[in-house]
């Protein structure tokens, strides 16, 4: 697969599940799930050419078992890469979903205590916004070089991406943030699968893995495995799995 197939793939997902999901289950938790449940499928085994070195990519996902006396985030994006020169590096990405409310420019569910917790344990985190109509406002820089121009097809995107430390900064709760953002298929790609973007200290990746209850756990789980050049991903990642059971 090529890498304009790839992410022209993995925003028809994103954008097809947000939009078929208003507004009778306009739930953030209902378009997650069926966000990632999708997206296993897409990544489940993939190889993709086109870039400098050959990209593999696999992608389980897993819902937490039971309810947590803590919560901590909707996703834990648990990342494994291993490089064409032999090194690899674990990270993990935290995401905090938020729809847009029906009929309002504001995201109401958003709380602010609740995104200092997670940025006090993870200052890289991001809060993901759902929207039903397009947003076509989101930050361009970046976006607009060759191969990775993927937006020429739609520049138009149902998802994206704000850090949370800007959202803590501005005190905004609404559509003004899409200006600071990222579609969060490109985030998914071009940032979170080549490294950028990740905590990679213990007690955030402990976190991720259900290891530090006490601090809480994500609803979500999606270990992704990749490999650049002729090695194959890495399997072997520990995780609780008393407390992850892999989507059906």
């Amino acid at each position: 697969m090529n890498v304009r197939m790839l992410l022209t793939g993995l925003e028809t997902v994103l954008k097809n599940q947000v939009k078929d999901n208003f507004p009778t289950d306009w739930d953030e938790d209902f378009i997650t799930r069926s966000i990632l449940k999708e997206l296993r499928k897409k990544l489940k085994s993939v190889r993709i050419h086109g870039l400098k070195n050959r990209m593999k990519i696999e992608w389980p996902a897993f819902k937490l078992q039971g309810i947590p006396e803590r919560k901590f985030g909707d996703i834990a994006l648990l990342v494994n890469i291993k490089y064409h020169d032999g090194d690899r590096i674990e990270g993990v990405a935290f995401l905090e979903a938020k729809k847009r409310s029906r009929n309002k420019t504001k995201f109401g569910a958003m709380k602010v205590k609740q995104l200092r917790k997670i940025f006090r344990n993870s200052p890289r985190s991001m809060v993901l916004l759902y929207d039903y109509d397009d947003i076509t406002q989101f930050a361009n820089i970046g976006l607009d070089s060759s191969i990775y121009n993927w937006y020429e097809w739609k520049p138009c995107t149902c998802s994206v991406v704000v850090p949370i430390n800007t959202i803590l900064s501005l005190k905004k709760k609404d559509i003004t943030l899409y200006k600071f953002s990222l579609p969060f298929s490109y985030q998914l790609f071009f940032r979170y699968f080549h490294g950028f973007d990740l905590e990679f200290q213990k007690k955030p990746i402990n976190i991720a893995k259900g290891y530090a209850e006490e601090i809480g756990l994500p609803r979500y789980l999606a270990v992704v495995s990749i490999a650049f050049g002729r090695s194959e991903p890495y399997r072997d990642i520990g995780f609780n799995r008393n407390r992850f059971s892999r989507f059906e």
